[in-house]
């Protein structure tokens, strides 16, 4: 399956783990996505790049929950309480299917929830499920 991408958005990728870092970047050749994936390794790191950024440059934010100095919970605290940052789309992507932890980021206003698949071809389907719907489907409010 192909997906080209009419607009060139970042990805942003919020994940501690390098091999499913890899597993994203050969979904993403593997769907042609010509979209910029950006990474970072932490929520920390991730949250200081956020006010410098061009939010409507960002298509996505792939966020994980279990990461150093900053998880995923505490990003997306960080995003709700602020209304610019609010409108960003975020799919978390985490291996965890605990209801806690899928009901507590809905309330925190995640926009997602995926499970991280265990297998390429299955991190290939999902992934191009998620660009298609918010890279190219989904129409949201501009930050201007």
């Amino acid at each position: 399956m192909l997906i080209l991408m009419h607009v060139k958005k970042k990805i942003v990728l919020v994940e501690d783990n390098p091999a499913d870092v890899l597993l994203a970047e050969i979904a993403l050749q593997n769907l042609n996505c010509k979209n910029e994936l950006v990474h970072f390794s932490n929520g920390k790191d991730f949250v200081s790049y956020i006010p410098e950024a061009n939010l409507d440059e960002i298509s996505l934010v792939l966020l994980d929950l279990n990461m150093p100095l900053m998880n995923g919970w505490e990003v997306l605290k960080f995003l709700q309480t602020n209304t610019l940052f609010s409108k960003l789309p975020v799919v978390v992507f985490s291996c965890s299917s605990a209801e806690h932890d899928v009901s507590s980021c809905y309330a925190l206003g995640a926009n997602a929830f995926v499970r991280k698949p265990t297998d390429l071809d299955t991190f290939d389907e999902i992934m191009a499920s998620i660009i298609s719907f918010w890279g190219r489907t989904n129409i949201r409010a501009s930050y201007a």
